[in-house]
C-alpha cells in the first residue's frame, strides 16, 4: 500500500525555512576633520581678506582672528588652532617678534609666517642706493642680509610666504604645516639652503669674537664708543680696537656699516631674545 504523502497535494517534502542574515544599515560617512586656523594680522582688511580666502576651502575652518600677539595668544589658549598664520610685523608689547613670542608660549603651535611685502619691495632685501644722489655705492659682498622670513623660520615657523603669493600657495602652505611638514616660498627656501650666518659667523666665514659681537650689537643700537665702553666695562680705546677688528673681518669701511650689517643679519646674535 503506498505511503500517505501528507497534507501537500504535490507530495513535496516540508523544509524548515533558513533565517536570512539581518541586513546591516549602511555606516554613516564621517566627514574629515577640518584644519582649524587662526589668522593674526594687525591690518583688519588684510586679516579679513585672508580669512575669507581660507574659508573658501572645504577642509579649512577659520576659528579666530587676532590683531595683536596678545590677542593671538589668548585665542590659541582658548581655541587650540591647528595652524596660526602670523604677520611678521604683528605688534608685541614685550618687543619680541610674533613668532618668537608665540613659540615661547605654545611650543607645539604650527605657524605660517606672512611677510609684509613681496621680495622686490622689501627694503631689507633691496635697500635704496645712494648713487641717485651723487654718492658712491658701497655694498661689499659681506653686506648680504637675512630677511624677515628667514628670521621667522629660524624662530620656529614651519611655513613662510609673501603677500604677493597666489592663494593656492597659501592653501598648500597651510595643509603642509598642518601635517607637520615645512613649506617655504622659493626665495626663502633658496636662502635657507645657502645657510644663513649663525651666531659669531660672518658671510666670509671669519668669526667675530663674543666681545666683538657685543660691541657690534651696541653699535647697531646707536651707541657711541664711550657709551659702549661704559656698558661693557671696558675702555674707549679697547672699544675702538674691537671695532677695527670687526671692520677687517667683515670687509667694511666704518662703524655705521657694522651697525647696518648687524641689523640686516640678526641671526649673528643670540636669537632667544631677539627684538623687532
Amino acid at each position: 500500500m503506498p505511503r500517505d504523502p501528507g497534507p501537500t497535494s504535490m507530495g513535496a517534502i516540508m523544509v524548515t525555512p533558513r533565517k536570512l542574515p539581518r541586513r546591516r544599515k549602511p555606516a554613516r560617512r564621517t566627514s574629515a576633520r577640518k584644519i582649524r586656523i587662526l589668522v593674526a594680522d594687525d591690518q583688519p582688511m588684510d586679516r579679513r581678506g585672508i580669512a575669507a580666502l581660507l574659508g573658501s576651502q572645504p577642509d579649512f575652518e577659520v576659528v579666530a582672528e587676532a590683531g595683536t600677539v596678545g590677542e593671538a595668544a589668548s585665542r590659541c589658549n582658548r581655541l587650540k588652532p591647528d595652524v596660526a598664520i602670523l604677520s611678521v610685523r604683528l605688534p608685541d608689547q614685550d618687543g619680541l617678534t610674533a613668532i618668537a613670542s608665540l613659540r615661547a608660549a605654545y611650543p607645539t603651535l604650527r605657524m605660517v609666517a606672512l611677510a609684509e611685502r613681496g621680495a622686490e619691495h622689501c627694503l631689507v632685501l633691496n635697500p635704496p642706493h645712494r648713487s641717485g644722489r651723487g654718492l658712491p655705492v658701497s655694498r661689499p659682498a659681506s653686506m648680504m642680509c637675512t630677511d624677515c622670513l628667514q628670521l621667522a623660520v629660524s624662530e620656529g615657523a614651519l611655513g613662510a610666504l609673501r603677500r604677493d603669493a597666489e592663494p593656492e600657495e597659501l592653501f598648500h602652505a597651510v595643509r603642509a604645516v598642518a601635517q607637520g611638514n615645512v613649506w617655504f616660498e622659493t626665495g626663502t627656501a633658496a636662502a635657507i639652503s645657502r645657510r644663513v650666518p649663525q651666531a659669531g659667523e660672518s658671510n666670509e666665514g671669519r668669526a667675530l669674537s663674543a666681545r666683538e659681537l657685543e660691541v657690534a650689537g651696541l653699535i647697531s643700537d646707536g651707541r657711541s664708543n664711550k657709551e659702549i665702553g661704559r656698558a661693557l666695562g671696558i675702555s674707549e680705546p679697547t672699544v675702538k680696537k674691537h671695532v677695527g677688528h670687526s671692520l677687517a673681518k667683515l670687509g667694511l669701511q666704518d662703524r655705521l656699516q657694522i651697525g647696518i650689517y648687524i641689523v640686516r643679519n640678526p641671526l649673528l646674535l643670540d636669537g632667544k631674545s631677539r627684538r623687532v
